[in-house]
């Protein structure tokens, strides 16, 4: 039995009908009991209308005078109506005949049986078959109760045509009758066979694209052809066996499964083994022999995709493509040569103690150790041996090998090039730069380079950044462990240490905060996980009791008025003294942690903060990070990818080293467009993506579609002629009934339903409807099998009003089996889903809305079904809004083709707007931490150093150039002439202010220090100080109140 199978089936009976066989009898109206499938009689829409927009903001009478519900004229209008009364598709082909067929099913209204009232009949009407030619354009059908519309124009060499199947019946809407049951045709099937010819390529304007990444894109996709196109529903393609398509089919229950992929190259290289890569006992000409022949599995793919024949049109974008794949190959075997050079052992040294670390990682991430919280008392395996077998996906050691250079070699040309890691979500992207992390860290070490700040990880989101400090910290922990117990590797007497860099709503910033918190905690009978950190990452104990105890030793935290410490409460752990793990500014600020991983808003926090320059090396004799990780790289767009790519200047001048040498940079991303020019606006360079697509989008070699196993499936729904709010009520009501249906074998798999969103108002509206249509909805769907409840408790919410401290707690829910009583069954969320969040039991989702971009949508539902259960996904289309409506009618061909359809991201670091946003808050970082003027009273210092600060605008004048470099419309000359001017104007007010002050006898201060004295910067709607500044990356805009004016009268 396949559980996934019988859900389509269940929601297609459902949804579409017939639920109770060919000749059912219905006690409710057909026309409400099934959403899709249905044509109404003509003119049937216009009595409804305005009734449905009072009780829904999106419905078309809300909308009929924005532009976009009048489009140019349609071939099919009646399928656009509120209530359609056709369904159609077209197509081009070279064929003068089509062979026609239709089905359908009407409605016997049966009155005044004893003791019931209305019931309704089905009667199923005989399917027919019409082979029409190019003399006949109307053809009536089922019983003269429709017709079959056919619409031929000459289109090139062949005919483009739309066949329709039309309810010919008219309902007289005067007087506000509503239509007759009797006149409207159920569960509606049309398909279209071409008789004497093909079916063609459907005529795309996408074709005549003159973008460079467009064509490639057209290359790599040219094994997704569109053929059809739907009008009112969606089209499915059956092929014939030459692969040809054969007949089209009008499917109101569309389904396209996206396949799973899974990771290529060679798999069973020995060379993949982590115990045998951290073996000293390996020769190292034996390592160069295994990592050369790895390397060049992937130099053969590459000389294979050379020989592969390219269309005429595709030979340009063939070869930028392949391009690609030859730097790739080329720095991967200069990887292999670097790391196993005689005349540079700290490398290899290095590359052995990174592989140990993260196989203890592997290890301690175990669900028996660190993967799940235990408390104190309950038994753990201290010190448990390794995986003999733990492997490397190929892509995560050939990630390694290419950045390897840019990370062994500060002046290396790889330094000003960010690697970007492009995988699917789920691959692997976290592992594999968390292994370069460890090597740098490793390699500064061993070379004697000194302690402070190696790696800065950062994230755009809280939720993410703290699932993701879990991880990093148990890979911390394992180098420090090695540190400690073995002496002789050379990993230097300062601890290993990670810190968390976040806002105050997440962590204290302050010992004295953090001290007030921890008492709390210590007197509360539940204690709440505000430090973050909730477990020890090396064996999963819980840092605080689950409730109340009177043994301090149950509690793993130390805070005083001037110190704060984690350690382990289980004595025998080795991390019992003291964990590597730092969360409070203050703390970060006095001993640099070696992994710094943080929200990217906290960077604004640079120019407010005297000692947050620490962290990059200023005033401690510390080099700067040598390493910068930047997550989920897509996220950084709009207004939030502008504010960071100006903080981000400021950031990278400041992890240069008086050598001129920049930090190498790696992101992750599973979805980008146009990265080359994210890239340069964000970091000021050029990027590798990695691992680059080949001629065939399916194939990049170290990922490739996974046939052995199923791929995430989704359904498309668009209730025509209900409002939204009552058809997604019928959808999730029938999706969560589907599975209490299951055997109980099979519940789990799909019990806890997501149901994301795109606004809070939309979430409101589906929690209100859980607390009460839902669950009666859910009544009615009685088989003799019961209903499923859906008690208070079981709907849970995920979204930005769920406090930092119980994010884990539901977390841990979400993991609980169908059977448990904390088991959730509902889970409306929001996009704090798509970022991140990892349940390995989640496998079914409801999508509200096609989302604004296609990035989020591969980001949302690849949240499902991303382990052992097979994904459903079944989004649910608006019909009222043009852009659902579009996407549910290419639905097949859409999700063929995901990736293809990635918006680009917009990033504006140095437009106008920008600069006189943070230009200033830029300068105020360098100068306060390149300086030496960091203290709060050293601002009026800055005469004393005009030359350094000039030489600070000219470097930042040379990045706003080189970001705005080939960007459209921008000349980099005439860009870095503004900004140098702009910062000269900046300088110029600084230098006064600064005077004023002196002549006064005062200070010049950064911030606000009361009245009478004279500051630099100032929070927003503050008085006094020269320069508003951003405390973080989000506050973009300037609230302001609105009046209403003659409001009430």
């Amino acid at each position: 039995m396949d559980p996934r199978q019988e859900l389509v089936d269940y929601l297609t009976r459902q949804l579409v009908g017939p639920a109770g066989g060919d000749d059912e009898v219905l006690d409710a109206p057909p026309d409400r009991q099934y959403l899709m499938g249905t044509l109404y009689p003509q003119q049937a829409e216009l009595q409804r209308q305005l009734a449905v927009t009072g009780d829904e903001p999106e419905a078309p009478g809300a909308e009929l005078s924005a532009p976009d519900v009048s489009p140019a004229a349609d071939p099919v209008p009646e399928t656009n109506s509120w209530l359609p009364a056709s369904l159609g598709l077209s197509f081009y082909t070279d064929a003068t005949e089509v062979e026609v067929s239709c089905t359908a099913a009407r409605y016997e209204t049966r009155r005044g049986e004893a003791g019931r009232g209305r019931r309704w009949h089905r009667i199923p009407l005989r399917p027919e078959t019409h082979q029409i030619g190019p003399d006949r354009q109307d053809v009536p059908v089922l019983d003269d109760r429709a017709r079959i519309q056919v619409t031929r124009r000459r289109y090139g060499d062949g005919t483009l045509i739309t066949v329709a199947l039309i309810n010919d019946r008219h309902h007289d809407s005067s007087g506000g009758k509503t239509p007759n049951w009797d006149d409207m045709l159920f569960q509606c099937g049309l398909t279209v066979r071409p008789v004497d010819g093909s079916v063609l390529p459907y005529p795309s304007v996408r074709l005549a694209s003159r973008d460079p990444e467009e064509r490639e894109l057209r290359l790599q996709y040219r094994h997704v052809i569109t053929h059809a196109v739907g009008h009112g529903c969606a089209v499915r393609e059956e092929r014939g066996h030459d692969g040809r398509v054969e007949l089209l089919a009008c499917e109101v229950l569309p389904r396209a499964e996206v396949p799973a992929v899974r990771a290529g190259g060679p798999l069973d290289a020995p060379v993949l083994n982590l115990p045998h890569l951290a073996d000293p006992a390996v020769d190292r000409d034996q390592l160069r022999e295994e990592l050369a022949e790895f390397a060049a599995a992937y130099h053969g793919w590459y000389v294979a995709q050379r020989s592969v024949e390219v269309p005429e049109w595709g030979r340009e974008a063939a070869e930028r493509i392949l391009d690609r794949i030859h730097r790739a190959v080329t720095r991967i075997d200069a990887g292999v040569r670097t790391l196993c050079d005689p005349g540079r052992p700290d490398v290899l040294d290095a590359f052995r103690v990174a592989q140990r670390a993260m196989l203890l990682q592997m290890r301690h991430s175990a669900p028996d150790q660190a993967g799940q919280r235990r408390l104190r008392s309950d038994a753990v395996a201290l010190d448990p041996p390794v995986d003999p077998h733990a492997a490397w996906r190929p892509f995560q050691l050939a990630f390694f090998l290419l950045a390897l250079d840019g990370v062994v070699d500060p002046g290396h040309e790889d330094r000003a090039t960010t690697d970007l890691i492009w995988f699917p979500t789920g691959g692997g992207k976290t592992e594999a730069y968390l292994l370069l992390a460890a090597f740098t860290i490793a390699l500064r070490r061993i070379r004697g380079e000194g302690g402070g700040t190696t790696v800065l990880s950062r994230y755009t989101l809280s939720l993410l950044t703290t699932q993701q400090f879990q991880r990093a910290a148990t890979t911390i922990c394992a180098l420090e462990h090695l540190r400690r117990t073995e002496p002789g590797l050379g990993l230097g007497t300062e601890p290993i240490t990670i810190g968390l860099w976040v806002g105050d709503t997440t962590t204290p910033n302050t010992y004295q905060s953090a001290k007030k918190a921890f008492d709390e905690q210590r007197a509360a009978s539940h204690p709440e996980d505000v430090f973050i950190l909730d477990r020890c990452p090396w064996c999963g104990t819980r840092i605080l009791p689950p409730s109340w105890s009177s043994v301090r030793a149950d509690y793993g935290v130390r805070a005083g008025t001037d110190a704060f410490a984690f350690h382990c409460t289980r004595d025998a752990c080795a991390f019992h003294d003291v964990l590597p793990v730092a969360v409070v500014d203050q703390h970060l600020y006095e001993a640099p942690p070696t992994f710094v991983l943080g929200t990217v808003d906290k960077f604004a926090r640079l120019a407010w903060e005297p000692d947050s320059g620490r962290l990059f090396g200023t005033g401690t004799g510390h080099r700067p990070p040598s390493l910068i990780i930047q997550d989920e790289l897509h996220l950084l767009t709009g207004p939030l990818g502008t504010t960071v790519g100006l903080y981000e200047a400021a950031v990278l001048e400041l992890c240069t080293g008086p050598d001129s040498h920049p930090p190498k940079i790696v992101a992750a991303t599973a979805t980008i467009r146009r990265s080359a020019e994210q890239v340069r606006a964000l970091h000021h360079q050029d990027v590798q993506l990695f691992p680059p697509s080949g001629l065939d989008a399916r194939d990049s070699f170290f990922a490739v579609p996974d046939a052995g196993r199923p791929g995430r499936l989704y359904l498309g729904v668009m209730a025509q002629g209900h409002t939204a709010g009552r058809g997604a009520v019928a959808t999730t009501a029938a999706m969560l009934q589907g599975v209490h249906q299951l055997p109980e074998e099979h519940r789990d798999a799909y019990w806890t339903l997501v149901a994301y969103h795109h606004s809070l108002r939309e979430l409101g509206r589906t929690v209100t409807a859980a607390g009460d249509d839902i669950p009666a909805q859910l009544r009615g769907l009685d088989e003799g099998a019961g209903t499923r409840e859906l008690a208070g408790d079981q709907v849970q919410q995920l979204d930005s009003s769920v406090r930092r401290a119980d994010q884990p707690i539901l977390l841990d829910r979400l993991e609980k089996p169908w059977n448990d009583p904390r088991a959730v069954s509902f889970l409306p969320c929001t996009n704090m889903l798509s970022v991140g969040v990892d349940v390995k039991r989640l496998a079914y989702m409801l999508m509200q809305g096609q989302p604004k971009t296609t990035a989020e949508y591969i980001q949302a539902t690849s949240r499902v079904g991303r382990h052992r259960v097979p994904g459903l996904v079944v989004t649910y289309f608006n019909a009222t809004r043009p852009r659902d409506r579009s996407h549910y009618e290419t639905f097949v061909d859409y999700h063929r083709a995901l990736y293809r359809y990635v918006e680009p991201a917009s990033v504006t670091p140095w437009s106008l707007p920008a600069r006189r946003r943070a230009l200033h808050a830029a300068l105020v970082i360098l100068v306060r931490h390149r300086l030496g003027l960091a203290a709060e009273n050293q601002a009026g210092r800055i005469t004393d150093h005009r030359e350094e600060a000039a030489r600070i605008a000219d470097a930042l004048a040379v990045r706003a150039a080189t970001a705005e470099r080939g960007a459209a419309g921008a000349d980099a000359d005439t860009v870095r002439t503004e900004v140098r001017a702009e910062l000269g104007y900046l300088l110029d007010s600084w230098y006064r202010l600064a005077g004023t002050a002196a002549a006064e006898g005062k200070h010049l201060y950064y911030r606000n220090q009361g009245k009478g004295q004279h500051n630099l910067l100032k929070a927003f709607e503050q008085r006094y100080g020269l320069w508003e500044t951003p405390n973080s990356m989000r506050s973009v805009d300037r609230e302001c109140q609105i009046t209403v004016t003659g409001a009430g009268k």
